[in-house]
């Protein structure tokens, strides 16, 4: 598991020492140390020098497939932060920050693969992609508290917000420079979007360019590689893909499954499997309780994370990972994203008007037809629609709650960039992500660029949700999976995990910390629990997020008071006072 932690400021040995004893154990090394600051990465993170700018994470050259070199060319010491950080960006992609020390300024990349928080301690600014535990409270933020205006808000949305004040997470994509405490968005889906492919075999030639890149940068390391394959669309483009690149033979691809007919998705990923020549694992997994034990070891990052509420097969695929070796676990996941799978009525603006694809891949009169099917739609009011909104008046963005939707895009681009935003939380804190690096290639820069600057109406050609990323793929993988329409569906799995739960939940949440500040009402939180509900309506992505947020603030407020804590009793120690 990467991660990096920079600390800024003058500081003593007897600092220094205390860091390393407390996190040495959990794998942090010093990578980089002046008399002024100092930089920790854990495990094998790798560090690369840009001068005085230094990039922590994984980086690879744009067009290659490749890492980047160790050795940097550097950057100069009075260029404008800015334009330097924009180049880079056309020149490198990876999982990785870069901070510029000497101006104090810290780059995300725009995947938002590795987290980036800054906050100010006792030893001056710092920057780290997590706050680990046993950083002593000199390095920890000053005033750490729960932000419950933010989580009333909706933590979970993929906001900028984290739900904790004193700490504040670098956007991805964006510069933060410590003159201001302000952001800029450098990297912006509108820029991408606003610059489409020159027709539809364009896009599909840089839509499977992208693909090959980033996969070929996952093979690079020549490391053991576990592949997830649920049997579905995007994940059989992952696999199959990783195999016709050659790594086929460094990699374990793994399909895990419940008993249920509608989530056995095993005669798919058996089809993929087969296509590809690839030896495939099964592992079936067992029925799921969420007693009190399970959700007080629920993986807690900086974030309200539901990656570890599946504890067993998270469990299971971190003892996989580890019992090979792997370093990395890639997944098809935010495939349905950047392919676009849901249908979408917006998708009729890109039909006439400044919206409009221009080369069409089909006539508009076909076009529109297979929009209108797609949607279940009339075509005359999917017609009525491209019309107003060709004849409406460009008009002022709407405000906005996050900086990748300040600009105009076409609606159901807009609806894309929304859904890349949210696609934040598939990089949430699990058991298997600390295993190993847990990947999501569909997510990285390239492909985000590629799907961009692909209109939706091409996306979705044929009136089908990922009709572009199917076509793209055809040879590759299996007919059973490339006109595949339905998908694994876990309601049942997870309805009888609630079910059987509903004793420890209704404990959890209704005497819980969200409840008792009125962030979550308590009818709500009946109506959720409610057997009949569950039956019948079954809202578990929102069940699931309600228990995320009440194991988040309980981490860290207990957290905060530790810290709170060792603050005080260092300040009465160095006043010579007895601490109890």
């Amino acid at each position: 598991m990467d991660g990096f932690l920079f600390l800024a400021g003058p500081r003593a040995i007897g600092d220094e020492l205390a860091l390393l004893k407390t996190l040495a154990p959990a794998g942090w090394r010093v990578a980089r140390a002046t008399a002024d600051a100092l930089l920790l990465a854990r495990d094998r993170t790798p560090v690369r020098d840009l001068g005085r700018a230094i990039v922590v994470g994984e980086l690879f050259v744009r067009g290659s497939g490749r890492p980047a070199a160790l050795a940097l060319p550097p950057w100069p010491d009075n260029g404008d932060v800015a334009a330097l950080c924009t180049e880079f960006l056309h020149t490198y992609w990876g999982r990785y920050a870069l901070i510029a020390t000497h101006q104090g300024a810290v780059l995300r990349d725009p995947s938002g693969a590795m987290d980036c928080l800054v906050w100010e301690s006792a030893w001056g600014w710092a920057v780290g992609s997590d706050l680990p535990e046993g950083l002593p409270p000199r390095a920890a933020p000053r005033d750490l508290a729960i932000d419950w205006p933010a989580l009333a808000r909706g933590a979970l949305a993929g906001a900028g917000s984290i739900g904790l004040v004193g700490v504040t997470s670098v956007m991805p994509g964006a510069l933060w420079t410590g003159r201001d405490r302000a952001q800029q968005s450098i990297w912006r889906p509108s820029v991408f979007a606003g610059d489409p492919h020159d027709s539809y075999a364009a896009a599909r030639e840089a839509v499977r360019g992208a693909v090959d890149e980033v996969l070929s940068a996952e093979l690079s390391s020549g490391a053991p590689i576990l592949a997830e394959v649920s049997g579905g669309l995007d994940s059989g483009i992952v696999s199959t893909t990783l195999a016709r690149l050659g790594g086929g033979e460094g990699t374990v691809f793994i399909n895990l499954h419940a008993a249920d007919p509608a989530s056995d998705e095993r005669r798919f990923a058996r089809a993929i499997a087969d296509k590809a020549g690839l030896r495939l694992l099964e592992r079936e997994k067992p029925e799921l309780t969420l007693d009190e034990d399970a959700l007080d070891r629920l993986p807690v990052g900086v974030r309200p994370s539901v990656n570890g509420f599946d504890h067993h097969y998270d469990r299971d695929m971190a003892s996989e990972a580890q019992a090979m070796g792997a370093g990395r676990i890639l997944t098809g996941q935010g495939g349905d994203i950047v392919f676009f799978q849901s249908p979408s009525p917006a998708v009729a603006a890109e039909l006439w008007g400044r919206w409009r694809r221009h080369p069409r891949a089909d006539p508009a009169w076909r076009q529109l037809e297979a929009a209108a099917r797609w949607n279940r739609r009339s075509v005359w009011s999917l017609l009525g629609q491209a019309v107003r909104e060709a004849w409406r008046p460009a008009r002022a963005v709407e405000a906005a709650d996050h900086p990748w939707l300040t600009e105009p895009v076409a609606p159901a681009k807009r609806r894309q960039i929304r859904s890349l935003i949210r696609a934040q939380l598939f990089h949430g804190a699990s058991l298997r992500g600390r295993a190993a690096q847990l990947v999501h290639p569909l997510l990285h820069q390239p492909v985000q660029e590629a799907v961009l600057a692909t209109p939706v109406i091409d996306l979705a050609r044929g009136g089908q949700g990922r009709g572009l990323a199917r076509d793209t793929f055809a040879d590759q993988l299996p007919e059973l999976v490339r006109t595949r329409r339905s998908k694994g569906d876990l309601t049942a799995y997870y309805g009888r995990m609630i079910l059987r739960s509903l004793p420890t939940l209704r404990g959890y949440l209704l005497d819980g910390r969200l409840a008792d500040q009125g962030v979550l009402d308590r009818a709500e939180a009946e109506a959720l629990l409610d057997p009949d509900q569950l039956i019948h309506v079954g809202d578990y992505p929102r069940l699931f997020e309600v228990l995320a947020l009440e194991a988040f603030v309980r981490h860290w407020e207990a957290r905060a008071a530790a810290w709170a804590e060792g603050g005080r009793a260092r300040r009465s120690a160095s006043h010579g006072k007895t601490v109890a």
